[in-house]
């Protein structure tokens, strides 16, 4: 008889584990899903708001895939209780569920930060967050009635909220505290590009101040208030039909504390993905391996491969273990090619560093390459991105750049 692998959770991270275990014939897997529709790609969901795909498109698996792989897949089916001495699930709709080993693939919820306006159970009509189809949906709604949004956070998820309302026909403005968009991923000089382009599409940028809190009023023949301006920490305010919070992410993890897992800032785990209960395990967003958590999407593809050799292991096999490695990020916006990887300050690294730089400004190309030791340990591109997985390599593969180093900044043609 099979055992029985039960999923909590139907995002990226679950894809991406039941791909890498493919048709292995060990498990009878059991996916619950709290969402009412079948999985489909978050990471298109920036796409799905300009209208540059459907959701057919960004639904990768139909049921004929999901049989033949003998995996169920339950909408609809909120997990609300676990007995880990019993191992019996329960979810809202009085269904159970026994398990031999059970996976967390939670994911994450969008951090709106308690203010003015935000709070429950205040909670201004037209304020959300940007994380789910829902609100995919929800925006596109509101576009034929709202004229301005106000999207807080000028992230990878914030640009891309900004860019979808804006080719939705909105009045937009991107807020963000910080003076430098993307100021996790890019640097000055790439920036001022961003804001350029961004200003070209249409988009206000307003950088260096943040939300104090939300002005509401009340809708015509009802007791519910709507949001209508943001104010700003330096005494202004910006009219708004809608707001955007893309302020971060929070790993979801009630459920996991209820049930006994250790968690912390995630539900922690091992470098087996196995959290403190031996037959539990975690990966993606909802998890924190040596106090680090994830929004990206490259350590969770890392993570899905190795929790699947973990469940599929033989007595003889060696034990497969996760670390932490270098990964490229990418603003998925069409028209505006930005990439970054490793280190992009020098004042961030401990070693002593070199910068190579490009800058095209009027072509709108800029690329900043960092070095250490004769090696690559970051890099920063604009516009022209034709390399950017050869620096990727460069970098994970720690290569001497030595005898490549006076054309290095020209791409792998030049260094051949």
């Amino acid at each position: 008889m099979k055992k029985q692998l039960v999923i909590i959770g139907n995002g990226l991270a679950t894809m991406q584990l039941l791909k890498e275990l493919e048709y292995q014939q060990t498990y009878q897997v059991t996916v619950l899903s709290a969402e009412n529709v079948p999985h489909y790609n978050r990471i298109m969901l920036s796409s799905l708001l300009a209208q540059e795909t459907d959701l057919q498109s960004i639904t990768p698996c139909d049921d004929a895939w999901y049989q033949a792989r003998n995996i169920q897949v339950l909408l609809n089916h909120r997990v609300i209780n676990i007995d880990t001495s019993k191992q019996i699930l329960s979810c809202k709709n009085d269904r159970e569920f026994k398990y031999d080993k059970l996976i967390f693939a939670t994911g994450s919820r969008a951090f709106i930060p308690p203010m003015p306006g935000t709070e429950m159970p205040n909670v201004l009509e037209g304020v959300i967050g940007f994380r789910k189809l829902i609100d995919v949906d929800f925006m596109q709604q509101v576009t034929r009635h709202y004229k301005k949004s106000v999207v807080i956070g000028a992230g990878l998820l914030g640009i891309e909220a900004a860019v979808g309302l804006a080719k939705q026909g909105m009045d937009v403005t991107l807020l963000h505290r910080r003076d430098v968009l993307m100021n996790r991923q890019i640097d000055q000089a790439a920036s001022d590009l961003l804001i350029k382009e961004l200003t070209h599409r249409g988009i206000k940028i307003v950088t260096g101040f943040g939300p104090l809190g939300l002005t509401g009023e009340q809708i015509a023949e009802s007791d519910s208030h709507k949001v209508c301006a943001v104010e700003l920490d330096n005494g202004e305010a910006i009219s708004a039909d809608l707001v955007v919070f893309a302020t971060g992410i929070i790993p979801c993890t009630p459920l996991a504390k209820a049930s006994g897992l250790k968690v912390q800032k995630g539900i922690c785990v091992d470098a087996q993905l196995k959290t403190s209960d031996d037959l539990i395990y975690a990966l993606g967003e909802c998890c924190e391996f040596e106090g680090n958590t994830y929004g990206l999407v490259a350590p969770i593809w890392n993570q899905a491969r190795i929790l699947a050799q973990q469940l599929l292991l033989a007595p003889s096999d060696k034990m497969p273990v996760y670390t932490e490695e270098a990964f490229a990020t990418k603003l998925k916006v069409s028209g505006i090619d930005v990439h970054s990887m490793g280190i992009i300050n020098p004042n961030e690294s401990e070693q002593e560093c070199e910068v190579i730089e490009f800058n095209d400004i009027e072509r709108s190309i800029y690329k900043k390459i960092i070095t250490s030791k004769q090696r690559v340990i970051g890099a920063v591109l604009y516009g022209d991105v034709v390399d950017s997985q050869w620096y990727f390599e460069l970098l994970q593969q720690k290569r001497d750049i030595t005898e490549i180093r006076k054309n290095l900044i020209f791409g792998q043609a030049f260094c051949a």
